[in-house]
């Protein structure tokens, strides 16, 4: 199997992950506050990956110039990104969560456009309008008051905020495998994330998750969903374009929109099924179109060696 390949299946499976995550915090932030669901998050993953980079030997090979993006990558990726898809996805749904982050391959590839200097078809460039207006025709739809608008309004923000971060961790994967981006980025997430989460604590009846469901649920957000899910993420953006790889988004809106449906009973209206049918047309479209990959070594993690710091 090609590298390209291996990428855009681990993109798949990370994007399918991320689709149940959607329902997963859903259900556990009705108990527990947005902050303190992304602060464990984020902890539980520092503390899952951090060890492993170590073992690996990668944390020796950062430099300070790497400290300076990871930390970048950090703030954008994790902190706000997450934090606000945290935040929109209480107000708004799984299932329209998962439908307007699934826009992000449009924002990806005009960054990676601008960033990276990718050559972009314009058929790709089409495809991506489309589903761009399948993303307006769910905002317009007439499902839920001003929360849920602002709801909206949170996971736009998450969209390009997580674009951000994967144009980011592009370059840095170049020198540095994924296990080291990520367990990096999500230590900075935890630390910056940190005294919201504790404002959250002090003004909550029932700031922690109780009950082994709930915790349960901690588990896959955390040790699925952010670690394994985004150590995949990165994996897979380290053999693939950032354009091409970033439509396996397609895979989320899927699978949350049917979970969100059948587990927490979350209504779908007529105008999201025709937005979220435009997204995915588009994608599907996107990901067909003629690829030029990033011009960038394509070897396994393993067998990449460590670069050390001056």
């Amino acid at each position: 199997m090609k590298n390209s390949t291996k990428g855009l299946l681990a993109l798949s499976v990370a994007s399918a992950i991320w689709g149940g995550m959607y329902v997963a915090s859903d259900a556990l932030m009705r108990n527990v506050p947005p902050m303190i669901v992304l602060e464990l998050r984020e902890l539980i993953s520092a503390v899952v990956l951090l060890p492993l980079a170590y073992r690996s030997g990668g944390l020796r090979a950062i430099s300070k110039t790497d400290v300076i993006q990871l930390v970048g990558a950090g703030v954008v990726g994790f902190s706000l990104s997450v934090g606000f898809q945290f935040y929109g996805t209480h107000l708004a749904g799984a299932a329209l969560g998962s439908l307007i982050t699934a826009s992000s391959p449009v924002a990806i590839a005009v960054l990676g456009a601008t960033v990276l200097k990718e050559q972009i078809p314009l058929r790709r460039w089409l495809a991506m309008a489309l589903a761009l207006v399948g993303v307006v025709v769910i905002v317009g739809s007439p499902v839920g008051g001003a929360q849920v608008k602002l709801g909206i309004f949170y996971l736009l923000v998450a969209t390009l905020a997580w674009a951000t971060y994967t144009v980011l961790s592009t370059s840095l994967l170049r020198r540095h495998s994924a296990l080291v981006v990520v367990s990096v980025a999500s230590l900075v997430g935890a630390l910056t994330s940190a005294p919201f989460a504790a404002y959250s604590t002090l003004n909550s009846p029932r700031p922690f998750p109780v009950g082994i469901v709930a915790w349960l649920l901690v588990g896959y957000i955390s040790v699925i969903g952010m670690a394994l899910a985004f150590f995949m993420w990165s994996w897979g953006f380290n053999h693939v374009s950032a354009s091409r790889g970033g439509v396996m988004l397609l895979f989320q809106p899927v699978v949350g929109v049917i979970l969100g449906a059948l587990i927490l009973g979350e209504r779908v209206s007529p105008e999201t099924v025709l937005g979220g049918l435009l997204v995915a047309v588009g994608v599907i479209l996107a990901v067909r179109s003629t690829s030029s990959e990033l011009s960038h070594p394509t070897e396994t993690l393993e067998a990449r060696p460590a670069r050390r710091s001056g």
